[in-house]
């Protein structure tokens, strides 16, 4: 296991990045050298012959922690700590600190086969060296024999030899390892003819929706031809997934971290049927905290080959495994979501009404057409006037275009003309439900006057059921508990909604009408927690903690 947390070793790690920040890799080579001179033994960081190490300043005192265990790991610390943000960012790199490696593992050697002296390990994107470090501190042999079975690959030269240097530190001597090679396991793997045991690490987050980050053309069309029916959206660390289940050998396990939108993108869908058939996850570890840079929430999918059990181990807790639809599921349970049986077939939300949501185009035909009028006869609505059954329109201030309104209104005659038709039909009575919230937010636009603004759906009441029936079936604990549990780590936080079109319409109705029609004259009298209750009774859903549950992650202003 991984050794005490020690402080001396993080005042070390800041002191030599900030004085080494002009010399990236001479100072890892200066690391590099301190460490192994404290160890007695050399070892170089081995980039190439124009890197000299830098001098670094430090006290004696702490040549004990050089020669301790973390002395190792102080190469790749250092080389993390001198990576800009704007580099982080580019390239999607996340480090990954020591006790959460430690966890990770700890889940997925649980699922694996036990390490033995022939145990090949694979890290596809190794960064620091931090994952192989912690493996070859938990496989069995000797020291030399056991970074010779550790492999890993990195499109960083610096990176690929920090890890080289690592590894060698640990073992107590320089050695030259070829195991450790610069490439992209994607597109040109310098491993692509062996085969690993288990494959571990913490590939790069690179969304494919961000500024920055999408791939080339060229890059598109490469995953495109290896694996047919991949999203052009998908994350490169699902591409990784993937990746690592063309490289496992028979029996083996692969753990990778990933963002945790992974498990319910509509765009990761066709990874999550690959892997379903080829090595379906056995245990899911949960972040509990953001312990990463990345700004997303961040799971660790444990996958093996063979035929996938009914449950899976999600942070001790056997889960029933859900469908490649969505693995969202998995993380609701981890999230303590209550389960709520939902019934198959019978009629839902889009058989009964409209449900829309615009896109980019809806949003910036806009632009030209908003203008600050608490008079006007078309208000615009974003989520953020949205509470349950509370239009705040007028009464909160609004962001739109990157300006602030106290009461946008759309002027129709100024609208673009591709979405004119589409703004036009909206003119409708509705029911309007904002995104990324704790609980499903409706509110009833009965006049039809309102302009949905992206990324707000519209609900649009055909004859039956009237406007109010919508908007109580939606301001119900089973509605949102239904769709936390399905697009659970697809919203901007871990305890939001990220709700579609597609969603919404695959709301069951319920059975009890007349428990409904109590719960739509509520939501008329803007009576949330009776709407609440009488939607449960409607559902024929008798639990307090559900409600209990829904009631707690309500809005508070």
């Amino acid at each position: 296991m991984l050794p005490t947390p020690d402080p001396v070793v993080a005042d070390l790690v800041a002191h030599w990045a900030e004085s080494g920040r002009t010399d990236p890799a001479g100072t890892v080579a200066g690391v590099v050298a301190a460490v192994a001179d404290a160890r007695g033994v050399e070892v170089k960081l081995g980039l190439d012959d124009t890197v000299a190490p830098a001098p670094l300043n430090f006290d004696t005192g702490v040549s004990s922690v050089l020669a301790g265990p973390w002395g190792p790991w102080l190469p790749g610390f250092v080389r993390e700590a001198l990576t800009s943000d704007g580099e982080r960012h580019d390239a999607g790199v996340h480090h990954t600190p020591p006790q959460i490696v430690d966890q990770v593992l700890d889940r997925a050697l649980i699922h694996a086969e036990p390490l033995d002296e022939q145990t090949t390990v694979l890290d596809p994107a190794v960064g620091g060296g931090a994952f192989l470090l912690a493996m070859a501190e938990r496989m069995p042999g000797t020291p030399f024999d056991i970074v010779a079975r550790l492999h890993g690959v990195d499109v960083d030269p610096l990176a690929v030899a920090t890890t080289r240097a690592a590894l060698s530190l640990w073992a107590g001597g320089d050695i030259a390892l070829d195991t450790v090679r610069v490439g992209d396991h994607l597109v040109d793997d310098p491993f692509a003819m062996k085969r690993f045991d288990l494959i571990v690490g913490n590939p790069p987050f690179l969304s494919q929706l961000r500024g920055g980050t999408p791939r080339s053309q060229a890059q598109r069309a490469a995953l495109a031809e290896r694996w047919a029916g991949v999203g052009g959206y998908v994350d490169d660390a699902a591409a990784f997934l993937l990746a690592a289940v063309d490289a496992l050998a028979d029996e083996g396990t692969v753990v990778l971290v990933q963002p945790a939108s992974v498990l319910g993108a509509v765009d990761a869908r066709s990874v999550r049927e690959r892997l379903a058939r080829s090595a379906p996850p056995r245990a899911l570890w949960v972040d509990p905290g953001r312990a990463f840079a990345a700004g997303v929430d961040t799971v660790a999918l444990v996958c093996r080959g063979g035929d996938a059990p009914p449950t899976v181990d999600v942070d001790g807790v056997a889960v029933a495994r859900p469908s490649a639809a969505s693995w969202a599921p998995l993380l609701a349970a981890a999230a303590g979501v209550p389960v709520v049986p939902r019934p198959t077939g019978g009629v839902m939300l889009g058989d009964v009404a409209r449900v829309t949501a615009g896109f980019r185009d809806q949003y910036y035909g806009l632009t030209d057409a908003v203008v600050d009028d608490a008079t006007g006869a078309h208000p615009l609505v974003t989520s953020g006037v949205i509470d349950p059954l509370d239009d705040g329109w007028g009464r909160r201030p609004t962001r739109f275009a990157k300006r602030s309104f106290g009461a946008p209104s759309v002027l129709l005659d100024r609208v673009d003309p591709s979405i004119d038709t589409w703004i036009r039909d909206r003119l409708v009575p509705k029911v309007l439900v904002a995104s990324q919230t704790r609980v499903i937010e409706a509110i009833v636009d009965v006049d039809g006057r309102c302009v949905p603004c992206t990324p707000v759906v519209s609900v649009e009441a055909c004859d039956d059921p009237s406007v109010w029936h919508l908007a109580a079936l939606l301001t119900s604990p089973v509605a949102t508990a239904w769709l936390v549990t399905e697009a659970a780590g697809t919203a901007l936080s871990a305890s939001a909604v990220r709700v579609s079109a597609a969603t919404l319409a695959a709301l069951p109705l319920p059975d009890d009408q007349q428990a409904w029609d109590i719960a739509a004259e509520a939501a008329r009298n803007g009576d949330v927690a009776a709407c609440g209750r009488a939607m449960l009774q409607a559902y024929a859903v008798d639990d307090d903690a559900l409600f209990a549950w829904w009631w707690d992650r309500m809005p508070t202003r």
